[in-house]
């Protein structure tokens, strides 16, 4: 299943369209928005500013998504960008209604995305295991370990959409990623609730509706593949660690979002490790294929929820 780069590029401008319906792009949705839309890799790049100044017709780009694929990737993806700041604006739901009539979702199918799209409701409390570390050095290379074993696992994750509910590997991605930010608060002797690390989270651009929306939409171009998100995956999971370690050595006083600039350049350098850590990744994944495909499985049947595969993938790590 792909679809054509003009159907992705219809897609963003439909996305852009529901981004800006209420009026204003804030800064967060716009560099989220921005690294996003970065990890498609278009061969012809689309400029942010054309993308959200350029008036959409979006009945028009409706039409332009010829393929099954896109017209039915268009309305998870648009549901995703009307809900980024956790409410959907009248103006944004007309937008959605119109996707939705135009592309011929069913109620059920709706009902569906709204369920997956639970926010994390499990508890983030404390885990006896992890202990509050005094000593810098042993701290650090725990804290170490722990990013790459977490990223890892999410790499896996990236490589493994769950047919026809590719976003459910997204949210666990998020799930780990927020139980990393409180594994790594314990270690500095912090207790870090569920809003907390979501707030964290957020304050880099990571766990937005914006970025659920694209990656969805780039799972679907031919040149993405399972390589770019285990590879995605594993460098915004590294980079989280790596900037959730200087916050928390930082003390207070210091706003995740300041450290925005520092999480894209480890971003980057997150790939480079990707690369220099294949072999242990490729062990990841085959630890762990059975329980995956199980996992996978067991959610599209409807045996278990998006929340109880979240608490599984994280017995993983």
């Amino acid at each position: 299943m792909s679809i054509q780069e003009n159907e992705a590029v219809a897609s963003l401008k439909i996305l852009a369209a529901i981004a800006r319906a209420d009026g204003t792009v804030h800064n967060d949705e716009r560099k989220s928005l921005a690294a996003a839309i970065e990890s498609l890799e278009l061969q012809t790049p689309v400029a942010m500013r054309d993308l959200l100044e350029a008036e959409v017709d979006v009945a028009a780009e409706l039409a332009a998504l010829e393929s099954p694929e896109a017209r039915e990737q268009i309305y998870r993806s648009a549901f995703f960008m009307a809900h980024a700041d956790g409410a959907c604006t009248k103006e944004e739901q007309s937008i959605l209604d119109l996707v939705a009539r135009e592309t011929g979702v069913t109620p059920e199918q709706k009902a569906a995305l709204e369920r997956l799209f639970v926010p994390v409701r499990a508890s983030l409390a404390p885990r006896a295991a992890v202990k509050k570390i005094d000593d810098p050095e042993a701290r650090a290379a725990q804290v170490k370990k722990d990013v790459l074993k977490y990223g890892a696992v999410t790499a896996v994750l990236g490589a493994f959409p769950i047919p026809g509910l590719a976003i459910a590997t997204d949210l666990g991605v998020i799930a780990l990623q927020l139980k990393m930010i409180r594994d790594i608060g314990q270690y500095w002797g912090h207790a870090v609730d569920r809003n907390a690390a979501k707030s964290m989270l957020y304050g880099l651009g990571l766990g937005t509706g914006a970025r659920l929306a694209v990656n969805n939409l780039a799972k679907l171009l031919p040149v993405w593949g399972s390589a770019i998100g285990a590879a995605t995956s594993f460098a915004s999971t590294y980079a989280l660690g790596r900037v959730m370690e200087k916050f928390f050595a930082a003390g207070a006083g210091v706003e995740v979002a300041s450290l925005r600039d520092e999480f894209e350049a480890a971003e980057k350098e997150g790939k480079k490790t990707y690369a220099a850590h294949k072999d242990e990744i490729s062990q990841s994944e085959r630890t762990n294929k059975a329980t995956l495909e199980q996992l996978g499985k067991d959610l599209a049947d409807g045996r278990i929820t998006q929340e109880e595969m979240e608490r599984r993938l994280g017995d993983l790590v």
